[in-house]
């Protein structure tokens, strides 16, 4: 029979990344020593089982506390219950590091790259995307060079929103409806 793990799995089925773990472990050495495959290994083994030991006390704190769901100071009192105490300021500030940056990236709407992007340009990217796209599909290497206005390409959007509503519908389009008068005009615009 083979060791299970908490959730049921094989403990061979949870590991870490060997190439993150085997640049981990390179960056905290100094740059002359040289680690075996096999020692590799054993260090990876390593720290899967401090994460099982570390999340298995966290749960039984969680438990004593009467909650579900394993809290950030849960881990923190398992570090100190195991003997780990030591380690309770850097673990606490590297955790108050990484939930200021991932609430910055919610609240300012930062796309993945780190970069804070307004409708306009998102819209005028989406643009630029699509004739890249056009251009590789119709064989052509060059892309326009001219970036559409926001109205034009909100009007390329519509266009072929319409062109891939009507592909849907049996190819029955129907028309878009023009202002009446001026002030229709104005909402419109």
């Amino acid at each position: 029979m083979e060791p299970m793990d908490i959730v049921g799995k094989n403990k061979e089925d949870a590991s870490l990344p060997k190439a993150t773990m085997t640049k981990i472990i390179k960056e905290m050495l100094p740059p002359d020593v040289r680690v075996a495959r096999d020692t590799q290994d054993l260090l990876i083994e390593c720290c899967v089982e401090f994460i099982n030991l570390i999340s298995s006390e966290s749960n039984e704190v969680c438990n004593r506390e009467e909650r579900r769901t394993i809290a950030p100071e849960h881990v923190l009192k398992a570090l100190e219950v195991l003997g780990f105490g030591e380690y309770i300021e850097e673990v606490y500030a590297a955790y108050e590091q990484h939930r200021l940056e991932t609430m910055d990236t919610v609240r300012s709407g930062r796309c993945s790259n780190g970069a804070a992007m307004t409708e306009e340009e998102a819209l005028a990217e989406q643009q630029r995307m699509f004739a890249e796209a056009r251009a590789r599909m119709n064989g052509s290497a060059t892309v326009p060079a001219k970036q559409p206005d926001l109205e034009e390409a909100l009007a390329e959007q519509q266009r072929m929103y319409a062109e891939a509503h009507a592909g849907m519908n049996g190819g029955v389009t129907v028309p878009s409806k023009q202002p009446d008068s001026e002030a229709d005009q104005d909402l419109t615009s």
